[in-house]
């Protein structure tokens, strides 16, 4: 019995693991430290590179949970669910939003639109609300516009409310397909891909191929 409770918690363990493992932001961290990183003053037209850099100012959005600025955000909502003696948090909602905006590495500025990218930002807010803690107006607010609440049949539901976010003034890295477009911003500096007019990089992606976009540490090298 014992030899099979051992063997039992290793195979949860081996699952918890390759889940982590092959988990999509996992997939996009090592795809990002794989790829060489690339100057923005030197990416060129139609090539395809890996960009750290600074975000610059410009539209912001509002966090849901924390009205923290940003570029973007991922909020997501986790309903603990028991199934007899045991239980499991479930994520229900998953709401990711971002704005376009400016990345600076000081070789040049790139125009990143994060529509449709596949973003591991860093998750760094968590709250909770359950039996005796009653989830905040902004909290029952975001859960609503999911056509969900905190209360049960008697009790409030045990929720996990968490959310990331890309701040204006941090440093990222971004990998997409660049196209050079004239930069209205930068009048009277040097051009720095082939010493020609000064220019821009918009950073785009398709549905095939979209933009990868980080806030790990380990991918910022």
């Amino acid at each position: 019995m014992e030899a099979l409770i051992i063997a039992a918690i290793v195979a949860g363990a081996a699952i918890v693991v390759a889940s982590m493992l092959y988990s999509e932001k996992a997939r996009i961290r090592r795809q990002l430290r794989a790829a060489p990183r690339v100057d923005i003053g030197e990416l060129g037209e139609g090539r395809t590179g890996r960009l750290v850099g600074r975000v610059g100012d410009g539209e912001t959005l509002q966090a849901p949970f924390t009205g923290r600025s940003c570029v973007f955000y991922e909020a997501t909502v986790e309903e603990y669910r028991s199934s007899g003696k045991t239980g499991s948090w479930r994520q229900v909602v998953r709401e990711a939003r971002g704005v376009p905006f400016v990345l600076d590495d000081g070789t040049g500025r790139a125009i990143v639109d994060p529509g449709g990218a596949r973003v591991d930002v860093d998750i760094d807010m968590t709250t909770r609300s359950g039996t005796f803690d009653d989830a905040t107006p902004i909290e029952e607010q975001f859960l609503t516009r999911h056509g969900l609440r905190s209360t049960g049949w008697v009790f409030n539901k045990s929720i996990r409310y968490r959310e990331g976010v890309i701040e204006v003034g941090e440093t990222i890295t971004v990998m997409g397909q660049g196209v050079r477009e004239p930069d209205p911003e930068a009048v009277g500096q040097v051009g720095g891909y082939r010493s020609g007019p000064p220019t821009r990089l918009r950073l785009g992606g398709s549905s095939r191929h979209p933009i990868l976009l980080s806030d790990a540490p380990d991918t910022l090298k």
